[in-house]
């Protein structure tokens, strides 16, 4: 049989032990982490764990999330598209880059054994518990050219990481927003929502290809995530920059919290 129908027929062996009531709890969740997401990002860091919890296989989880999360970013990005806080300068060109590097991620992630997915998640999460606990910069320095690449450069590798796992992503380029091109906390928000989305479209392709996503379980957490998407960004919007950042800078600390407590110490 076919590497891939093999795995796909064990997918579906294991998503046919999530319950209805399973898939309701998870929708109520990502609801909830759809409207954070919007706003702050690394809502996956929360969704991946709980669905794995109610039976769903790592690498399964982490493409169905892909899926769902697709819809919130679709919902936030039409959201703040239309207050006009999209900079299509900044936007095209680190676009581009993420919808090529995205795919590649995803790749990778479709290749390897589920233990090593579950060994460069979890180095991920520490990779960004140490990030978080090193960047101090509280207002966006100007940005300069030396920056610009940067940012680039940045881009280019967080895509790869965005297409492979996608928890912390948008974190992660919001602060690299703010510290390479120079944009408010809101302005960077905006920013990653279409290059979450660009993302999110080239992982989910390949992820598709592999037989990895299961509808049953992504159509009523990607609606869930249309909702929440829209919701949280309007709330953006409404609360203006300094809300944004109370919020983001609250989250991040939750995140690494959680991070540092459940997954590096209660879990040794």
């Amino acid at each position: 049989m076919d590497k891939k129908f093999a795995a796909a027929e064990v997918i579906r062996g294991i998503t046919h032990t999530v319950t209805p009531g399973r898939i309701a709890i998870l929708t109520a969740v990502m609801l909830a982490t759809g409207a954070m997401g919007a706003i702050t990002g690394g809502n996956s860091l929360v969704n991946v764990p709980v669905m794995i919890t109610v039976g769903l296989a790592p690498r399964q989880a982490v493409a169905t999330n892909m899926f769902a999360v697709l819809f919130m970013t679709v919902s936030a990005t039409a959201r703040f598209g239309r207050a006009g806080l999209l900079r299509r300068p900044i936007l095209v060109p680190i676009g581009v880059l993420t919808l090529l590097t995205s795919a590649l991620g995803a790749l990778i992630a479709v290749k390897l054994s589920e233990q090593v997915v579950k060994l460069v998640v979890g180095v991920s999460m520490a990779a960004l518990v140490v990030f978080i606990a090193l960047h101090r910069q509280s207002a966006p320095p100007a940005p300069t050219r030396a920056r610009r690449w940067a940012g680039l450069v940045g881009t280019t590798i967080l895509g790869v990481y965005g297409g492979f796992f996608s928890g912390g992503y948008t974190t992660l380029m919001t602060v690299l927003c703010t510290v390479c091109f120079g944009l408010t906390m809101i302005e960077s928000v905006a920013l990653t929502k279409p290059v979450n989305l660009l993302s999110n479209l080239g992982a989910c392709a390949v992820f598709f290809a592999g037989g990895l996503i299961d509808l049953r379980v992504g159509v009523p957490l990607a609606a869930a995530n249309l909702v929440g998407g829209w919701v949280g960004a309007h709330a953006a919007l409404k609360g203006g920059d300094r809300f944004v950042r109370a919020l983001f800078l609250a989250t991040v600390a939750g995140l690494a919290a959680k991070l540092l407590i459940w997954d590096v110490i209660l879990r040794r």
